[in-house]
């Protein structure tokens, strides 16, 4: 059906090698990308309160949806009150890469 030569297949090899190592360092890098927040250089960012937040403050926040606020708040009312941002690593779903790409978004009054 093709009648490439030594030369050509080597070629369309290399293509296709390039190809594959282009897409995987494409996924890799939005797959591990930090979060990006809407601040501007040198501003700090907004803190939230995690003892008086309601469910819209947290969602507010990047990486925080609908279930890990609420998560958050059943959280904060069984244990009184959060005594340390790092508390937020008790709550199912804000454990490891997660807890520490938003814990400069919390801060404990």
């Amino acid at each position: 059906m093709f009648n490439f030569t030594g030369e050509e297949r080597k070629v369309i090899l290399f293509l296709a090698i390039v190809a594959l190592c282009g897409s995987g360092i494409n996924f890799l890098a939005k797959r591990y990308a930090p979060v990006k927040s809407f601040i501007c250089p040198g501003e700090q960012p907004l803190k939230v309160n995690l003892n008086q937040a309601d469910e819209a403050e947290l969602e507010a926040v990047p990486g925080i949806g609908k279930k890990l606020a609420r998560r958050i708040i059943d959280y904060r009312k069984a244990n009184t009150r959060f005594l340390l941002v790092d508390q937020l690593q008790e709550i199912r779903g804000l454990g490891g890469k997660k807890f520490f790409r938003i814990k400069d978004f919390f801060s404990v009054e």
